[in-house]
């Protein structure tokens, strides 16, 4: 586990360190059955409080629902809202710890907002890299910069639509996640510990071909994992120390180990290695019925260890966290509730690796492998942060009663400042171009300076390398100061009709742009009662023009390449060095919603009917490369515009029943959610240029502009999804499903100048392929044993695809294989 050595983590440790011995310390006294923790109803269905637009998973959800990750993200598979990747569920991949990026309302990843205690925990650097672990330039990165433990959270919001004012810098959905309050009885401390385990063992896969199977099972790759083993241990434990004193401390360690072969004939060890940590404390100070003083401290982690496989020393150790402390205030006032919050955190990634990668020839000397060029090395350490220091206000003022209405304003404003750099502490370098059978090679000047790139060899196979492309040690910075304003306006007409009407205003110093996005929601019951009622509104979002366009301005100088005659010749540069990326005045990223729900409660069932419009604008993209002149002749350059556009449309239906079903001693929960979706994006991601071949390609049968090419990305065109739960009422038995049935998916294979007009000139072909249907069945059971009064087991068994059914995605025409039946088995004691 690598902790970063800071003042922050080092005050979450001695955190820690104090509640484990005030836990001891108690240990003499009984705890209180578990009944006396004041969680909410129980409910296996997310609970919508009667909110079209906003979805609230409590702790029973989260326990319940199948999510063998431990993610946020895998628990929302079960909102129709959400949509995951084709390749979300690979069976080729099973041993990584990262939460998979999801699209709400067709937006991309990184247009989300994720929160967890009110920090974000979005990756504002480079969340839409699709770099490997060993990339010359780049880091890994996606969405979220590290991956919480679903196990330590008490409940999680999510808001697709007709989202408030309040909340702002995101397009597509927000996701809010929250730790657990101590609701206990003073003097005593409740909790749990759990442990889950799963392996490749526990795992089928169902191959489209043998050859595909055992090409799986000689993998040397990191996409492909044939054996893993994935475990983790999770703790919670909070109470009331005092009438006015509560805590919460909370921790988790999660691991992988990844087994992989090498093409090297004595390699080091080379096992991979994944990790994800989390851990806090939080103090509550009520000093009445009117203060609640939160102070808090977290820290998460994610980790990894790589290596290339026919590659000798090219391990590479990847970390990425997020370190913060936060204060939040509520005081009620005379006709007023104040909440302020303060945060400071850092978010951080880093890769370390060897400095330089050389190609070999083959000699008495470089030999690890049997045949072949004999490369060693890897592509150096490089590093990357983002430094915020936020503050808040929110203001909830007492209703106001006319005649007929009344009026409930909320207002409020926020500040923060943020600090972000790129850093290559060493300059790494790329050498090529051996030149070997030299006899008698001395790598060592006449005054002693040893050359690089030399190797002596056995006296009559030296050799040395002539060319080399070296990527500069280096730094960039870049700061924002951003500040928003909010109001709002809840009108309520006798019981009848509902209006929320409201603005937000934000600006920040990177673009110097002023953003005032109007949002309104309204609600119609016919009855004044929750039988009927119709909702609408027409909301604007703004994004936040992050990091990662500004960093990204410099990177492509620091490269240059180089070439020297002979080994005590000085290094010469060529003509070509690197790229340059230019960054216009960017307008902010917006998207324009309308919405229109219906709602309606008959007997015990609860159904509703959703559509959601979105018209995404001023998308940012990176733009065609061209030669630059006024750099160099044979530089490339690019340009980030806001000419990314996408238009989705989401319809959706959810179906409950509001109080179980009894049958025969059982008790049964029903609920069906489905989507038919339909997006139109002319790019895949901020990262990638509207073609990466002809600019004309040959599609659909006809020759069109390349960025009039659809996106195939988050594009399912319909799931329907169905839950079933169950309890029994004499045994504490408890059994979860999750049901999805996905549509297929019309996609196309890209044919590189595969389509020639009757000029002869070539262009990208695309063919059409489409997947078929897919179905999987998840379940979740869980089974209570009393240990004691005051302590109880929980055994857990979650299996995925059940049916073992054969479920395929296809990638660039390329079948793969999703998970077959995978078994993740857990146990919980509660005390």
């Amino acid at each position: 586990m690598r902790f970063a050595y800071s003042p922050l983590s080092i005050a979450v440790l001695t955190a820690l360190s104090s509640t484990v011995f005030a836990e001891k310390s108690d240990q003499s006294e009984h705890v209180k059955s578990q009944a006396s923790v004041k969680f909410s109803t129980i409910v296996i269905q997310a609970k919508t409080e009667n909110e079209v637009g906003k979805t609230v998973y409590n702790k029973e959800d989260i326990q319940q629902i199948p999510n063998g990750s431990k993610t946020i993200t895998e628990l929302l598979k079960v909102n129709p809202n959400v949509q995951f990747d084709s390749n979300a569920r690979s069976g080729l991949q099973q041993g990584e710890l990262n939460a998979t990026d999801i699209s709400i309302n067709g937006s991309l990843p990184y247009d989300n907002k994720f929160l967890i205690n009110g920090l974000s925990i979005n990756n504002n650097i480079n969340p839409g890299s699709d770099a490997k672990s060993n990339t010359l330039n780049e880091i890994m990165g996606s969405s979220q910069t590290v991956t919480i433990n679903a196990d330590l959270l008490c409940k999680i919001t999510l808001l697709d639509s007709n989202v408030g004012a309040e909340f702002g810098e995101f397009t597509g959905g927000v996701v809010s996640a929250e730790t657990c309050v101590p609701q206990t009885e003073i003097g005593k401390i409740h909790g749990s510990l759990s442990y889950d385990y799963t392996s490749d063992h526990w795992s089928d896969i169902n191959f489209p071909s043998k050859e595909a199977a055992e090409e799986f099972e000689n993998s040397t790759s990191e996409s492909k994992q044939p054996f893993f083993t994935r475990q983790g241990i999770s703790a919670t434990s909070y109470g009331k120390l005092a009438e006015s004193l509560g805590f919460n401390a909370f921790g988790s360690y999660r691991r992988a180990d990844i087994p992989l072969k090498t093409s090297i004939d004595n390699p080091d060890s080379y096992e991979q290695k994944r990790g994800s940590n989390n851990a806090g404390i939080e103090f509550f100070y009520t000093p009445s019925d009117n203060t609640v003083l939160k102070i808090g401290t977290q820290f998460m982690e994610s980790s990894g260890d790589y290596f290339l496989s026919s590659t000798h020393n090219s391990q590479s150790s990847h970390t990425s966290d997020s370190q913060s402390f936060y204060i939040n205030l509520k005081n009620k006032l005379n006709s007023v509730e104040l909440e302020q919050q303060a945060n400071y955190q850092t978010q951080t990634a880093n890769r370390k690796s060897a400095t330089d990668n050389i190609s070999w020839l083959k000699s008495l000397t470089k030999n690890w492998k049997s045949s072949g060029m004999q490369i060693e090395g890897s592509f150096g350490s490089t590093q990357q942060q983002e430094e915020k220091l936020e503050y808040s206000l929110k203001a909830l003022f007492e209703p106001i009663q006319t005649q007929h209405t009344t009026h409930t304003f909320k207002m409020g404003g926020g500040y923060g400042h943020y600090n972000a750099h790129w850093k290559r502490p060493v300059t790494t370098s790329i050498y090529s171009s051996a030149t070997g059978n030299i006899a008698n090679l001395s790598c060592y000047s006449n005054t002693g300076h040893k050359y690089d790139a030399c190797d002596e060899g056995n006296g009559q196979d030296g050799q040395f390398l002539k060319n080399r492309t070296s990527y500069l040690a280096g730094k960039i910075e870049v700061q924002q100061d951003r500040w928003h304003a909010f109001l709002q306006d809840q009108i309520q007409w006798d019981k009848y009709f509902t209006a929320t009407l409201g603005f937000r205003a934000d600006y920040d110093s990177l673009t110097k742009n002023n953003n005032v996005a109007p949002r309104s929601s309204f609600v119609f019951k016919p009855f004044a009662n929750e039988q009927l009622s119709f909702t609408t509104g027409w909301n604007r979002y703004y994004g936040l023009n992050a990091f990662y366009n500004e960093l990204q301005d410099q990177k492509g100088l620091l490269i240059i390449r180089q070439t020297r005659d002979n080994l005590s010749a000085d290094w010469k540069e060529k003509a070509y060095a690197g790229s340059f990326t230019y960054r216009s005045q960017l307008d902010t990223p917006y998207a324009d919603e309308t919405m229109f729900g219906i709602n309606a409660e008959y007997a015990n069932s609860r159904i509703g009917l959703k559509w959601v419009n979105r018209k995404n604008k001023n998308q940012i993209r990176r733009t065609e490369s061209v030669k630059d002149p006024a750099i160099s002749t044979n530089r490339f350059s690019y340009t980030y515009d806001n000419e990314g556009k996408f238009e989705s449309n989401i319809y959706t239906l959810s179906l409950i029943n509001i109080s179980p079903l009894k049958l025969f001693g059982t008790q049964h929960l029903f609920s069906l959610n489905a989507d038919y979706t339909e997006t139109q994006r002319n790019f895949d991601s901020y990262s990638t240029a509207y073609y990466t071949g002809t600019p004309i390609i040959y599609y659909d049968g006809k020759l069109i502009n390349a960025e009039d090419k659809p996106s195939e990305i988050f594009n399912t065109p319909w799931t329907t999804r169905l839950g079933w739960n169950i309890k029994f009422d004499r045994i504490p038995l408890s059994i979860n499903n999750f049901i999805s049935y996905q549509g297929k998916v019309d996609a196309m294979k890209k044919i590189s100048k595969g389509y020639s007009d009757k000029n002869n000139e070539q262009y990208d072909m695309y063919t059409p392929y489409t997947t078929k249907n897919t179905f999987y069945w998840d379940v979740r059971t869980t089974y209570d044993i009393p240990l004691n009064k005051d302590l109880k087991a929980i055994l857990g068994l979650t299996i995925n695809n059940v049916t073992n059914r054969d479920n395929f995605y296809l990638d660039s025409g390329i079948a793969y294989p999703q998970i077959g039946r995978q078994f993740i088995a857990d146990v919980t004691f509660k005390f």
